[in-house]
Parts: structure tokens; sequence; C-alpha cells
């Protein structure tokens, strides 16, 4: 099947071209421009575009496009990175912005178009015939993004919303039970977080099936990744919870934790997050974040009595596309 040829409209003053590393604080001002519509703060530092925009750099040669003047500013742009690292399908992560001025053209529906075509292009020379499950994820985006979404194809398939805490406020108690003892992590207790992480969300929906390798490299194979600050907790010689983290932007982020079901409603989720709480700020951190899926009211229970407050809503669209041989 053939990829149909999306056709970009001509922008006077602008051309389309690719991104670059040095179209990062253009990048920055389009998105403050962007946020500044909805009332939301920018979604992203210039560090944190830059880093992205230099990790991507090998594929930014065709799998990104932008509208830029002369000057460098930028009305419009359109980016996809690839993710292969899962067994049953590939990833493709659809960015794009339109200028709130030059909004209502068509503009948005003409990116997701380029951006699909060229993802099934790309995807239908890969060796494995995977599917590919094209995604698009973000912070707050309002009503006419959404819609926009819906109607090229794609559903909600997540929502989580960001809570933070002030850890100059007091931190509660939350003292583990005695014969319980936690243990930060190493690569050699890799398996230990990873059947507990199993352990703790497989029944949980969209649980991916992941393999240990996957989810090591999804949770700890990034640079802010703080093994110092990711324990695990033993009762004797079980494995009983966990908390991966990192510090990331002023923050220190507890990306994932989770309690086996066999030992939960005894306070342990909690004295897991006090405890990480303290190393935060015995390591600098004056802010502690976390992200909860809004179908897990339990868990934000939890949060909520530990003094997280809400910040914003992540949510993830998603469009499955079946292998194309080419």
């Amino acid at each position: 099947m053939a990829n149909p040829i999306v056709v970009l409209p001509d922008l006077p003053g602008y051309t389309w071209r690719l991104l670059t590393p040095e179209d990062t604080p253009a990048l920055y001002r389009l998105a403050q421009a962007a946020a500044q519509v909805n009332g939301k703060t920018a979604p992203a530092s210039r560090d944190r575009i830059r880093q992205e925009l230099e990790q991507a750099h090998s594929s930014l040669a065709t799998d990104s496009l932008c509208a830029a003047s002369p000057a460098g500013e930028l009305v419009a742009y359109a980016w996809i990175t690839f993710d292969e690292r899962l067994a049953q399908e590939g990833r493709a992560f659809l960015k794009g912005c339109v200028h709130p001025a030059f909004r209502r053209r068509g503009l948005g529906g003409l990116l997701i178009q380029w951006m699909e075509s060229r993802a099934q292009q790309v995807w239908q020379t890969h060796s494995a015939p995977l599917p590919l499950m094209l995604r698009i994820d973000f912070y707050d985006r309002g009503a006419d993004a959404i819609a926009l979404f819906e109607r090229m194809g794609y559903h909600l398939a997540m929502a989580e919303d960001e809570m933070r805490r002030d850890l100059t406020q007091p931190i509660p108690a939350g003292q583990l039970p005695p014969g319980m003892a936690l243990q930060i992590w190493t690569p050699q207790r890799a398996g230990q977080f990873f059947q507990v992480y199993q352990d703790a969300f497989r029944s949980r929906p969209g649980f991916p099936g992941w393999t240990q390798e996957v989810w090591v490299q999804a949770f700890t194979g990034y640079d802010e990744f703080r093994p110092d600050l990711s324990m695990l907790l033993l009762d004797g010689a079980q494995d009983v919870a966990y908390a991966v983290c990192s510090v990331e932007e002023g923050a220190g982020w507890i990306v994932q934790t989770g309690v086996r079901p066999a030992y939960r409603k005894r306070g342990l989720g909690g004295a897991l997050l006090a405890e990480t709480m303290r190393r935060f700020r015995a390591a600098g951190q004056e802010v502690a974040a976390l992200s909860v899926n809004v179908n897990n009211p339990q868990a934000a229970s939890v949060y909520h009595r530990l003094g997280f407050e809400y910040t914003r809503r992540y949510s993830s669209y998603r469009k499955a596309l079946p292998y194309l041989a080419s």
C-alpha cells in the first residue's frame, strides 16, 4: 500500500525545513506561546528540549519538519521518534505544535498526516514484521486539539495526574515494621525489582508485559536515574515493594513505585514514600514529584495523605497501524 502524499501549504515568509538542535530557543518560544493560550506553563525547559533534539539528531534528517522564518522563528513543527525495544510492537511518538496565530488553517491535521505517512514509510523498511503504535503524548492540551486527535482515529489509552510536594514541609514519620529493611538499586538486584514490578502491576489495565531487559532500560537507562535513591523493601528474604527514582529539573521524581498485592493495606507504600522523600531532601531536593494513573484512586489517596498536590495531567492518545511489507 502506497503512503499518501501530504501537501503542506505555502506560508508567506516561512519555509518548510528540518529541525536542528539550533532550533531549541525557537521551539521553547513556540511552546510558551502555545501554553499561554491554555493558561498553562510551558511543558519543557530549554535544556530538556535541547537534550531531546540532540539525542534524536541522527533521525532529524528525515523524521522532523518545521515552518521557519529566515530569522529562525518557528510557527509549526512535527517530530517523530521511534521506540523499537518491545517484542510485540513498535512505537512512534508524534510531537507537534502550531503557533496560536496560525491555527484554524488545517495545519495541525496536515502535520499529523505527514507524521503518520512518514512513520509508516520508515516502519515498512523495518526488519521485524511488527505492528506500529502511533502515540501522541502530552500535558494539558486544549479541547480543540483533543477533538482533532479523535477525528483522526486516536483514542485515549492512558491519563496520569502529576503531583508534587514541598519537601521543606514536615515529612510524616512513616516507619517500617520491624524485620523489614531497604536496599538500594544495583544491577545485580534488577531481577528482584522487576519481579516486584510484575506482581504489583500485572492486574492493572494496560499492563505491557515487558521483558526484564525492556523494563530496566525504560526505567533506569537514562542520565537522570538515581540508583542511590531507588530502593527495594524486603521482609526478611522476601522482596515486597520498590521505588525507582530520578532527579530531573530540580525535583526528586518517584518514577515508579509498587507493593506486592499480598503486602498491601499495611502502610508499606506510605512508609516507603516517606523514606524516599527524606532521602530526596537529604540529597538537596526541595520538591518531590510523581504521576498516578487517573484510574488508580487508591494510590492517589495515599499520595494526598502524604501532602502531594495535583499540578497537571499527562495523556496518551494512540492509534495502531498494521505492519505493511514494503
